[in-house]
Formats: structure tokens, sequence, C-alpha cells
């Protein structure tokens, strides 16, 4: 086995040729019945470098469909010195043109026919559009890249509906990708499954995270990704020792492991992030799936990952985010930026040289990077999440500040009330939100609920009643069948949910909305 070219500091398209140079015919990326060695993908990430000669420093957008040529793309961008915009090539509505509006990349990469919103972008712009599948051999002077150079443009939902860009360094995406593949156990010989969609910043680190270490890099296939039954024999057929979902995803491969195709779960690893991790899902998995190493990755995008938990066998409790990621400094604070003591719900605060400069353009610094007096120069990242700080020093996460809603007098945080839905075993999956009244005030809640069986409202309130006791709040079941809406990142489309036209469900002859929820 080679030994590892993680060296700190280096930017992930440096440590990804070195791989290939020590290692050049072992397989860096498996696509079906291909595999592509280390120097081939290097090869033809310096073709594609060399096509963006003179790109450096500036937006490249990659829309190139799944397989090898993808990632080659993104390696190219890199050692151009370009910062890279990486989107997948399905439909990308209004967002798609709001991202390539706000960033007006310099060139467009496409695998052969372009599509829609590249063709609307090279259109208006006159940029080029450049397919890397027909580039002739070629090489050019890499630019030195510093570690403070932007390496990539990530961007989450804002609150006004304009996607935010958030700028990651390349100092950031190297710490971030070396520290994951030595925790995770990357090396030569490890298959890592590419499952998150390229919309979302985890997808680079996982890609990134795997090259560099030299394991190997297997792109889930797009009609694959979104469906559990077929993602589970697919994992199987390929032999996948790592796999990184969400938890509400990861919930729906464990019921059809067990409950539907009975293919069994033979990953090494799965780790999970980007939502909350349910107790009973960690109880599911050590069931099925003994053998299988758990852990929980929580952070926001603006600093890439921020903190880490390794769940151990015979788990039970509230499940940690854990402690932080090398490099970062995370505080639990209150409204008066104090600590807060051990139990006491705060804002989760994260310090590192690691945290994005400010979102791009107008919304570039603001309130939610103001440092924290007294501890240093940071950059800070108030990240808007609520958390406690337990006796043993690990972290939990508690919500979200906008997700905590009052009504009639309580103050609740709606993912609590989602984590308690979830356990009863007659629901699949869950999604509470808020309804307000004219005048702005909380009067209801609905929950969207999929049930694994008929619609049971009166057990599901008599499960909350027995879990919160006997204050009493208006509720409205809505009944979706099959899964709740998701975005493009995996996580549950709370904006579609309002669109669903699902009659609330029956109780006891009566309709749900007349009900209550108990809290």
């Amino acid at each position: 086995m080679t030994a590892p070219v993680l060296a700190p500091g280096a930017p992930v398209h440096l440590l990804v040729r070195r791989r290939a140079e020590a290692a050049p015919e072992a397989t860096a990326i498996s696509w079906g019945d291909e595999a592509v060695s280390a120097r081939d993908l290097d090869r033809h990430a310096a073709r594609i470098a060399a096509a963006l000669a003179g790109f450096a420093g500036r937006p490249v957008a990659v829309r190139v469909p799944a397989g090898p040529d993808r990632y080659a793309a993104l390696l190219g961008v890199l050692r151009a010195g370009a910062v890279l915009l990486w989107s997948g090539t399905g439909a990308a509505g209004e967002r798609g043109r709001a991202i390539l509006d706000a960033v007006r990349p310099a060139a467009v990469l496409t695998g052969g026919a372009g599509d829609e919103l590249s063709d609307w972008h090279t259109g208006r712009t006159g940029v080029p559009q450049i397919d890397v599948t027909a580039l002739p051999d070629a090489t050019a002077t890499e630019p030195s890249v510093p570690p403070g150079a932007w390496a990539y443009l990530a961007h989450t939902s804002g609150s006004t509906g304009r996607p935010k860009g958030v700028p990651q360094t390349h100092a950031a995406l190297a710490q971030f990708s070396t520290w994951f593949a030595t925790e995770f156990g990357l090396a030569p010989g490890v298959r890592v499954a590419q499952w998150v969609a390229p919309d979302h910043d985890p997808a680079l680190c996982e890609t990134f995270a795997t090259l560099v270490a030299g394991a190997v890099l297997c792109p889930v296939p797009d009609p694959i990704r979104a469906h559990p039954g077929r993602l589970l024999a697919w994992l199987s057929a390929e032999r996948i020792d790592v796999l990184q979902t969400v938890p509400s995803f990861a919930r729906q491969l464990l019921t059809e492991s067990t409950e539907r195709s009975r293919v069994p779960l033979l990953l090494r690893r799965l780790l999970l992030m980007g939502e909350a991790v349910p107790e009973s899902l960690v109880q599911g998995f050590q069931a099925a799936a003994p053998r299988m190493a758990l852990a929980n990755i929580y952070g926001p995008t603006e600093t890439v990952a921020a903190t880490w938990h390794r769940i151990p066998r015979g788990f039970r409790g509230t499940v940690p985010i854990g402690r932080p990621i090398p490099g970062r400094d995370v505080l639990v604070l209150d409204e008066r930026d104090r600590d807060c003591p051990p139990g006491v719900v705060g804002e989760i605060v994260v310090g590192s040289p690691y945290v994005t400069p400010g979102y791009l353009g107008d919304d570039a610094g603001g309130p939610a990077f103001r440092p924290v007096p007294g501890r240093g120069p940071g950059p800070w990242y108030r990240t808007g999440d609520l958390g406690l700080r337990r006796d043993d020093g690990l972290l939990e996460f508690r919500g979200r500040r906008d997700q905590q809603v009052k009504i009639q007098g309580h103050r609740l945080e709606l993912a609590e009330i989602e984590s308690i839905l979830l356990e009863h075993g007659s629901i699949a999956e869950c999604a509470v939100l808020a309804v307000t009244g004219a005048d702005g005030i909380v009067t209801r809640l609905t929950a969207y609920v999929v049930p694994r069986e008929g619609p049971d409202p009166a057990r599901w309130r008599a499960h909350m009643r027995q879990r919160f006791g006997d204050v009493m709040l208006p509720m409205t079941f809505r009944v979706v069948p099959h899964a709740l809406p998701r975005n493009e990142t995996g996580k549950v489309d709370r904006r579609r949910l309002t669109g669903l036209d699902q009659p609330p469900a029956p109780a006891d002859g009566q309709d749900s909305s007349s009900g209550d929820a108990p809290r």
C-alpha cells in the first residue's frame, strides 16, 4: 500500500497530482465497467487546465454529466487557478439562473452538448462553453495558488429566497479534505461513494478527500442517487466501503434494507451530515449492520464543517454533534456573547481561519460574521444554530433560531417535534411547519407525515402527549404519499411542502385540523 501523500498546506489539486506520480496505475475513479487510473485522470485534468490558461482568479462553472470527465474538470479548474462553481446538469430553474447571474463565470465547462442553463448563460454573456471531452493533448504552466485564494463558490439558501454565494479558500478545502481522509480511514483500495449532489459543498469535500488519499471514487449514477432501493443494490454491487448522506435519506435506506428488499447493508462506514441524527436511526443501523461504523458531522457551509462525533456501539440518548474538527474553536454563547454553562442552550459560534471571508457581492460581511469580544481575531461565524455543551464537553444540536416558534405562550423547537414524531414506529418521515395568521402570530403547527401504513393521527397525538404531558397545542396532520419533497442537497424542501394539496388526515371521524397536539 502506498504511503499517504497528505502534506498540510498544499492545495488539493497538487496533492492529487502527487498521488498520480506516486501510484500512476492505481484506480482513481470507478464508473460502471470503467476504471480510470490516477495517471489518466491527471492527464485529462492537465488538458482542461491548459484550456483554461489565463483564467486564474476568475470563476469557471462546471456542468459536466456524472462520470470521470466531471472530476477531471474539477481538478482542471483548480489547477488553472480559477474559482470552481460546480453544479449538476439537471434543470436548475430560476435558482440556477440567479447563481450564474450573480457569479458571472468566465467560462462554462460541459461534457459534450450544452444544457439549457449553460446555453442561456453563454448566449447572453458571450463567454466560452468548453467541451472537456474534445480537448487536444496540451499542457500549460500552472499558476502557483496561495492558500488564501478562493478555491470554490458554494451557495446556501438566503432568507429572501436569493441564493447566497459562499467562497472558500484553497487552505480550507485542503485542510478539511486531508482531515476527512485521515479520520475516516480513506486509503488506497477503499471505495467511497460520491453521493452528495454537486450543488452541495460536501460533494467537493468527499470527492477531494477520496482523491488525495488515493482511495477509489465511485460516483453514484443520477437515476440511482435518490432511489433507496436502487442505491442499496448499487452499494452492494460496487462493494462500497464509505457512504456520506443525510439522516432522512439514510432512514429510507434502512427501511429498504430491513423491510422491503432485504438487501443487507455492507458498508464499513456511514457518515451522517446536514440534519439532526435521531436516536432511533442509530439504533436501527446498529441492529441491522452492527459492524458498520457511524459518525455524525455538523457544520454550516460558511465553515466547511465544524464538529464531528463517532457514535459508539450500543449508543442510547441524544446523538451529539461532538467536538470541534481541528482548526475550529466552537463556542455556545448567550445573547450577550457570554459562555453558556453546561446544559444551557445558546447559539453555536465558530471561530476559525477556515471561516468564509463573507458572502459574495451585496451580502458580503454582515452580522453573522460579527467578532466575539475578547475571543481573538477569528474570523467568527454566528451559525444561527442552537446547541448546548454537556458536562462531558460534547456538544448537542438543539435546532435553529429561525425554526423556533412561540404559540399560545409556549416556545417550540420544530426539530424537537419532528424528532419525537419520528420515534413513533408508524411514521417513516415527517416535517413540521408553523402556520401564522394575518397578524404574523403562529396559530397552529402542521405536520407533514409519510406513514408506513395508513394515517393514524390519534395514535400520533397520544405519542406526543406521552412525551410532552398535558400542555395542548393545535396541530394539523397532513399525509404525504411515498416521500417528502427534497431539494438538490437531499434535505426536506419545506417551501414545496406548503404546496402539497393532500387533505388533513382524519382522526376519530373528525378533520385533524381541529385537533390538538400536546407539548
